[in-house]
């Protein structure tokens, strides 16, 4: 009896030290991931709000905001809408700059269950639409008294944008729709949200919880989105915002995916209403998206009368600064051609 003890207890340790040992070894990660941890770890935090914030009551909602270069002689206004579960410190701020050196205030706001903004109780959720999430966008320009505004979407944003040119015609001046799509119900590919070394790498960061194996998780999760590969990834700016969130806001609510995809699934295509779409709009996105696809893209482009395409050969989902740099021209020339 005692000898099969001792090797029930042989195997069982021996189980667990193959366990541990897989859960411990990196899987592959994006090339100078090592580096760019030890850098900006060894680093005071940076500090990446430096505009005016407020909050816009859009019902019983509070919604958190931004305005960066905020004047009263600006060329004009652009929103910026973030995708799904994505607070709006997560915007590239390369892309900020750029618009607001070209003369244009930027608001970015925390859609409602992320970042700043209110987060629906996880117990006896809410049911909100995104009929609900166009909504939050308005109140944010109403309480700025801002009456047209340039909308730039990305993801799930590019979709809310399109909504609200469908909705609230007289508001928009332009609207920008990034690596987006005018169904998110659509038939495209399966995502693999959670490959094995995305598994590995979540249980790895629950059970130490600390900054070096959030950032690899991230690191990493970001590369899947972008396509498994690292196309113009800047992983110290990715990263730096990731730690933001995390230790100077709210940190990551990890129910915010539930209730926005609910949203999501229960939303209507807006297929036949594009044609309803009667101002500028921009339609960019990468050939190499395997979130939603580029052949969603030509669909629904080729739906809004007038539409300028940019399809970037090799870029995934995220918006790179070389992916800004591509699509740049036209979207500057679209900004100043519809003033106010």
């Amino acid at each position: 009896m005692k000898k099969i003890i001792r090797i029930f207890l042989f195997v069982l340790l021996g189980i667990i030290g193959v366990a541990t040992l897989y859960l411990f070894v990196d899987p592959e990660l994006p090339n100078q991931t090592n580096e760019v941890i030890a850098d900006i770890t060894s680093k005071k935090i940076t500090e990446l709000i430096d505009g005016n914030t407020g909050y816009a009551s859009s019902g019983s909602t509070k919604i958190w905001y931004e305005i960066r270069n905020k004047s009263s002689d600006t060329k004009g206004t652009v929103l910026l809408i973030n995708g799904f579960t994505e607070p709006s410190i997560l915007w590239n701020p390369y892309l900020i700059k750029s618009i607001t050196d070209n003369g244009y205030q930027v608001i970015r706001f925390d859609n409602r269950d992320v970042g700043l903004s209110d987060w629906t109780d996880s117990e006896h959720p809410k049911t909100y639409a995104i009929e609900d999430m166009i909504d939050d966008a308005i109140a944010v320009i109403d309480k700025n008294g801002i009456h047209k505004i340039h909308i730039l979407g990305y993801s799930m944003g590019g979709y809310i944008a399109q909504r609200i040119a469908i909705k609230y015609p007289s508001r928009v001046l332009s609207i920008t729709s990034l690596s987006s799509t005018a169904d998110l119900n659509d038939n495209h590919p399966k995502f693999n949200w959670m490959p094995v070394p995305m598994v590995k790498l979540f249980f790895r960061y629950k059970l130490l919880k600390d900054d070096k194996s959030f950032l690899k998780y991230y690191f990493k999760a970001m590369e899947n989105i972008n396509g498994n590969n690292s196309y113009d990834m800047n992983l110290k700016s990715i990263g730096e915002r990731g730690l933001y969130e995390l230790h100077n806001r709210r940190g990551f609510n990890i129910n915010a995916g539930e209730h926005q995809l609910k949203a999501i699934l229960n939303s209507e295509s807006i297929y036949n209403q594009l044609e309803n779409i009667k101002v500028p709009s921009l339609i960019v996105h990468g050939k190499k998206d395997p979130i939603l696809s580029f052949e969603l893209a030509k669909k629904y482009a080729d739906k809004i009368e007038g539409s300028k395409k940019v399809w970037i050969d090799q870029a995934g989902h995220l918006i790179s600064d070389d992916y800004f740099n591509q699509m740049s021209g036209d979207f500057f020339k679209i900004l100043a051609e519809n003033q106010n």
